[in-house]
């Protein structure tokens, strides 16, 4: 299972995002230890705006290991900085709910769209 740490500080390195989830995979007297077998930063650069974000991705298996470890770090801090944690969802046609639907006549409420996909580039 992949790890999605959102909104790192521009500076960080990659192990520097191992030390922060390493403490959370670690067995106790009865639970099971985790191992990482990868860690990535994601920059995004959103054409729109002209700015930057940074997001750390870990990879952590088994899944209950992360499971368990996405619950102890969420409200930690992360370099004086308060980061969401949660689990990566990488998205594409095969499970893609909206895919093979039919048209459906919706009334649209919003008046911009929230998904910033086009505006987004992986830098």
């Amino acid at each position: 299972m992949i790890i999605f740490i959102r909104k790192i500080p521009a500076n960080t390195k990659i192990s520097e995002i191992i030390d922060f989830v390493e403490p959370a995979i670690k067995g106790g007297l009865f639970r099971k230890s985790g191992i990482i077998r990868g860690a990535k930063i994601l920059a995004l650069r959103d054409v729109r705006l002209r700015t930057l974000e940074f997001h750390g991705l870990v990879t952590v298996e088994p899944d209950a290991v992360a499971l368990r470890a996405i619950k102890k770090l969420k409200g930690q801090r992360f370099k004086g900085k308060f980061v969401v944690v949660r689990q990566y969802f990488q998205r594409d046609w095969h499970n893609d709910p909206r895919q093979g639907r039919r048209e459906q006549i919706v009334t649209e409420r919003r008046i911009t769209d929230r998904r910033r996909g086009k505006d987004l580039e992986i830098i």
